[in-house]
């Protein structure tokens, strides 16, 4: 009997939801911190000759190429490149480099809304390890840059520009960062932060803090993160994909089914809906209209950043 593993397993899952809706409206997807170290050591093999290997964990098939997920993995420096209409959200998994973002591609070529270049002249230089968090705004030059003998992996998420009139609600922070729009949250700060959440907990066992918010009267383009240590309530989002990056803890995800009860976007329960384990490491993928709800285990705890992605038009 051949055996498969089990990253092998959700890509084909991810494949068979697609092409039964015609690429547009791929399920649920959990991409597990063992999973992803096995896809990294397998992207290791493959390495071609511009120092890097990738591939496509999902993909809505959208005419802009937003709306995918990919792992790619360095051992040089990566090409300098700009995406008018993209949005890179990004999870370092392991490794280290050097982010350099912003300035001006130098030679730029090929056509937009997708350039590349020989290099990049300016911009800002920013440590990147593994656990760290990265948004880069559209229309912004961004290579990564590698030591010598050392090798960077991440997962892409690619996100659409936000595009017309932003609305940033009073709890968004200002961000610091240079270029404008560019954030980064490191793996230390965030786990200070999540020491600052357990202080603060709310009625519901939860406590939470928005991170960035763009702008966007349907609130994507926000980023939140999120300690629980109980059950939280049932919940699901018309327009609203939920990109999950699990950064300490553990518990279940239950998804799927019915919501019960439905008020807006909360429900009193899920009926028929699947549990998942999550963990530290793991990034998930919820896709729109999807009832969902994190289980927690008895003195446990689960903390996550949330990244809110709008959904694809029609799907």
């Amino acid at each position: 009997m051949m055996v498969f593993p089990r990253w092998f397993v959700a890509t084909l899952a991810w494949s068979l939801l697609a092409a039964s809706a015609g690429g547009q409206t791929p399920g649920f997807v959990r991409w597990s911190a063992d999973e992803l170290a096995e896809r990294r050591t397998a992207l290791g093999t493959h390495v071609g000759a511009d120092g890097s290997a990738r591939e496509t964990l999902g993909d809505y098939e959208t005419a802009t190429r937003s709306h995918r997920f990919r792992f790619i993995h360095r051992v040089r420096d990566g090409a300098p490149e700009q995406h008018r209409d993209i949005e890179d959200v990004v999870l370092i998994q392991s490794g280290a480099a050097v982010l350099q973002v912003g300035g001006a591609l130098v030679e730029p070529r090929g056509t937009p809304p997708e350039l590349t270049g020989r290099a990049i002249r300016g911009g800002e230089q920013y440590a990147v390890a593994a656990g760290d968090i990265l948004h880069i705004p559209a229309d912004t030059p961004h290579r990564y840059l590698v030591p010598e003998g050392g090798q960077v992996t991440y997962v892409l998420v690619r996100m659409p520009a936000l595009v017309g009139e932003r609305v940033v609600p009073p709890d968004a922070p200002t961000l610091t960062f240079r270029p404008d729009g560019f954030a980064l949250w490191r793996a230390d700060e965030l786990e200070t932060r999540r020491m600052a959440l357990v202080g603060s907990i709310r009625p519901d066992r939860s406590s939470r803090e928005t991170l960035a918010d763009y702008g966007s009267p349907v609130r994507s383009h926000r980023f939140r993160h999120i300690h629980r240590d109980a059950n939280g309530v049932p919940e699901i989002h018309d327009e609203i994909i939920d990109v999950v990056f699990v950064t300490s803890g553990a518990g279940e995800l239950l998804v799927g089914g019915e919501i019960l009860d439905r008020n807006g976007s909360l429900g009193s329960g899920i009926a028929d809906g699947v549990r998942h384990p999550v963990a530290a490491g793991d990034v998930l993928h919820i896709p729109a209209r999807t009832p969902h709800g994190y289980l927690v285990p008895t003195g446990g705890q689960v903390t996550y950043v949330l990244v809110r992605v709008p959904a694809v038009p029609g799907s």
